[in-house]
Formats: structure tokens, sequence, C-alpha cells
């Protein structure tokens, strides 16, 4: 969970709160691809309209680092310095990168992946914004704080084991991230322990190459960070 910055200024500034643009209706159709990047490859493919970069589903992910900056402006990380934007970018970076995720609306869900349980954000105004299919991504990799913690916890599993594919790769790839910043702090033994068994149960709904991959993937360091120095190191708050 994020913390909001305490820090104080002898002077207040007063800023103005940004306008954020909707994309544009044909760029949220073609980021709609849910189990392939066939809406992506659509728009990629020549139609006798020169392509513009303009109308491109990159601009609804740039527009998702925008808002996604906006929105966790006052938050940080538990160390009280990092700030928490930095968390959204890694695990945007791991879910392209590291899992070769091309698709659109599954890293712009990503990077809006805590906006609405992290901040005071309703999944309405992530629809009216970014689209249904972005929205209903974020609804599922976003937990209900007005629950009772044990009650919140089995109502997200119960959530993500019956999400697409796309949105259970996308929490693997907060996973990953999870596991690899709190290598060393307090925290670590319960997010291997959460990490470990949430890809149990992942592990026989994930079928397609790039999901089992994924997988592969989280599975992989779980096991080195804990036969390594890496786990066993001095541990410092999280």
């Amino acid at each position: 969970m994020p913390r909001r910055s305490n820090s104080k200024k002898s002077t207040k500034i007063i800023r103005r709160e940004p306008t954020i643009l909707p994309p544009k209706a044909e760029l949220l159709a073609n980021a709609g691809a849910i189990e392939s990047n066939l809406g992506l490859l659509n728009w990629l493919t020549p139609q006798g309209a020169p392509k513009s970069e303009l109308h491109s589903p990159t601009q609804i992910i740039l527009q998702a680092f925008r808002y996604s900056a906006l929105k966790h402006r006052q938050q940080t990380l538990a160390d009280g310095v990092t700030p928490y934007f930095v968390h959204v970018v890694r695990v945007c970076w791991i879910l392209r990168d590291v899992f070769q995720i091309k698709d659109t609306a599954t890293i712009a869900a990503s990077i809006l992946h805590d906006v609405v349980e992290d901040t005071d954000t309703a999944v309405e105004e992530i629809e009216e914004l970014f689209g249904k299919t972005i929205a209903n991504y974020v609804d599922l990799l976003t937990k209900d704080p007005a629950l009772p913690k044990r009650q919140r916890d089995r109502d997200y599993d119960e959530k993500l084991l019956n999400a697409p594919e796309p949105v259970q790769i996308a929490k693997l790839a907060d996973l990953y991230d999870n596991l690899s910043r709190r290598i060393g702090t307090t925290r670590l033994p319960s997010t291997i322990k959460n990490a470990r068994r949430l890809a149990a149960k992942f592990e026989r709904l994930l079928t397609s190459r790039r999901g089992r991959a994924a997988l592969g993937r989280v599975q992989r360091l779980i096991s080195e960070i804990e036969s390594s120095e890496l786990g066993r190191q001095p541990r410092r708050k999280a």
C-alpha cells in the first residue's frame, strides 16, 4: 500500500488540477482485444489510410501513464521516500519487456491497477476515460476496501481466479515486482507466501504459451530468492 507524504512547505502553492482528456473512441475500440493482440494488429494493418500517431494505441498508454502519475503523485512506497509511481512503471515494464505482453488494454490496466484501490477514484471514471475493457481489467485487479480483511482477500482471490487470462498475467507482473523490491525487507516472507499461493492457483488456469511463460518467470524468481543469500539478508522496512 502506498503512503501519503506528510511533508510541509513554508509557502502554500496552489496548483491547478490538470485536465484529463479521454482517448478517442476509435482508439478504445482497438484497445479492446482480450485474448490476443488482434485489435492492435487490426489497427496497425494498413486500411487504405495512413497511420496517425495521434490516433495510435500508443496515445492510450501515454495518457494512462499521465493519469496514474497524477493520481499517485502524493504517495510513496513503504520507505517513505520512493514515489509510489515507481512501482507502476516497474509493473508495466515487467509485463511488456519480461513477459512480452503487447496488448494495449492489458498494459494500460497494469498502469492503472492501483488507482481505484489506493486513491479516491471510481471505476466509472476509469471507464469514462479509457473504456469498458480497461476499466473491467482494473476492477478485477482491485481489492474492495469496504470489506473486512479476510473477506476482502477471499473476494479478491475469487475475482482473479475467474478473470480473463490477461488480468491474471498482469497480476503476475505485480507479484514479480513485489518480490523483487522486497528482497532483504521484513515483508519478503509474506510476499513469497502470497506469490507462491497465487502462482499455485494460476497453475491450472493459465494454458496459453505467454501465460505459462509469465508464470514460470515468477516461480523461478521465488525459487532463486529462497535458495540464495538474497532471502536471508538483513531485513529493512519494506
